[in-house]
């Protein structure tokens, strides 16, 4: 990925395209990046533009749509949030409901600075609703991800409250990267609701090769709005469903992909599937 970028780049200043179209190839190459390689592939460009007025001025946007989009994880005084767009108070400050405190995010640098005491909830019948399910999510997501963070945000629509659960689960590794990313919409409705979901996995492998897997899929599924704490622990049940439906069927997806893959290269490898080391080959 990161030799694709350079050549792009190289090719850009040695055509001296105009501003515009610099603008233009700058952040439409910062959309594609993955989760977790935002920061690299923007100093990257930086390096290889050698403008970091223009870079900070065009990516700054990106940036925020990107840490937004990917449900970014922060630390606030050693407790973990999130940035998204369900929690963007404006003027890159955000809050979190669970340790209710507010604080500025740099998109670029991915640093929280700072904090202050978030007062504006209302201890309501809908906050209840939001904590007693946030409770049992956080212990969902810590049994079943190595790496994740849940977070339940209540919102207003047309005087109506809803909630919106966002889970997000990654690992970045030396040379490939992984994410995870679950969204849910309940419309506090008694004494049922209609819940929407929708679900996320990227994966880039870039060692010798480079590699992008990207998987989504949406759910929808009506409940009862009863009994809060047993409403938590069926809406637990229905995401650990339907993860594990849509897990079993990208594992089956990957397999079938990865069939396919070995008997299209170029190269056609072994029936051992293990890789020819064509340099030593070429020194005999």
């Amino acid at each position: 990925m990161k030799k694709s970028f350079q050549r792009q780049a190289m090719m850009l200043e040695a055509d001296e395209l105009p501003e515009e179209e610099k603008i233009s190839f700058i952040c439409g190459l910062l959309l594609q990046v993955p989760p977790g390689e935002f920061r690299n592939v923007f100093e990257d460009l930086r390096i290889l533009i050698g403008d970091d007025h223009l870079m900070r001025q065009e990516a700054a946007q990106v940036s925020a749509y990107h840490t937004r989009n990917n449900f970014t994880p922060v630390s606030i005084r050693g407790e973990e949030a999130l940035v998204t767009r369900h929690n963007d108070l404006g003027g890159n400050r955000f809050f979190d409901p669970q340790i209710k405190l507010s604080f500025r995010f740099d998109h670029l640098s991915g640093r929280a600075d700072k904090i202050l005491i978030y007062h504006d909830f209302k201890r309501d019948t809908a906050e209840l609703w939001r904590e007693t399910l946030n409770v049992t999510l956080e212990s969902y997501v810590k049994k079943h991800f190595l790496s994740g963070i849940c977070r339940v945000y209540q919102k207003t629509l047309r005087g109506s409250p809803f909630f919106v659960v966002c889970i997000e689960g990654h690992q970045y590794k030396k040379f490939w990267n992984a994410f995870w990313k679950s969204e849910w919409i309940l419309p506090v409705t008694p004494p049922s609701t209609q819940v929407a979901g929708s679900i996320v996995v990227q994966i880039h492998y870039f060692k010798k090769a480079n590699l992008h897997f990207t998987a989504t899929d949406s759910v929808g599924h009506s409940m009862y709005l009863i009994n809060r704490a047993q409403f938590a622990l069926d809406f637990e049940k229905l995401i650990e469903r339907e993860h594990s439906k849509f897990q079993t069927g990208l594992v089956e997806s990957l397999q079938d992909l990865s069939d396919e893959v070995w008997q299209t290269l170029r190269r056609q490898l072994p029936v051992t599937r293990t890789a020819i080391r064509w340099n030593k080959l070429l020194t005999y």
